[in-house]
């Protein structure tokens, strides 16, 4: 029990990190930004084949950007205990942004597993309530995902299974 305390720990100061990194970048280029992780549940959040699935989905955002001709002022990508993270500052309307950072979670095979979080300049998350969709449906059941997620409605092996299926579907094609 001692090494996943060990291990929460230093996933919960990852994740304390992310948002001052995100105040930091924020401060620094005064645009919206783009912080994009992945919805991978339990401890292990780093392992290869999360981190190219991560590396995908800065691929997609990029090649939506390119078509619209938009550039990305700053890209900081790390590794962490709580996954892989990218950091995009994008001098654009951050409505748009979510607009297609969404269609990229809704219409990619791996965009279940993308978290694109969008950043106003004020350092407000954009929700897809925001921009008129629903919220984000669990995994598992197709229920909101963050009531599924606090009541722990699911295993973590369930989850996992799926998230585990998801990529080898999309490694199949």
């Amino acid at each position: 029990m001692c090494g996943e305390r060990v291990i929460l720990k230093q996933i919960l100061e990852a994740r304390e990190k992310r948002v001052r990194t995100q105040i930091e970048l924020m401060n620094i280029f005064r645009m919206p930004l783009v912080s994009f992780t992945l919805n991978i549940p339990g401890k292990d959040k780093s392992s290869y084949i999360y981190i190219k699935v991560h590396e995908m989905g800065i691929y997609l955002l990029e090649e939506e950007l390119g078509k619209l001709n938009i550039n990305i002022v700053n890209k900081m990508v790390r590794n962490t205990a709580a996954g892989a993270e990218a950091f995009l500052s994008i001098n654009m309307d951050p409505m748009h942004l979510k607009k297609i950072t969404v269609s990229i979670e809704e219409k990619n095979e791996l965009g279940r597993l993308f978290d694109f979080d969008v950043l106003n300049t004020k350092g407000e998350n954009i929700s897809r309530i925001q921009i008129g969709l629903q919220e984000r449906k669990c995994l598992l059941c197709n229920e909101n995902a963050k009531g599924c997620g606090r009541s722990r409605k699911h295993s973590i092996d369930d989850l996992l299974n799926k998230v585990n299926q998801i990529i080898k579907n999309f490694n199949e094609h």
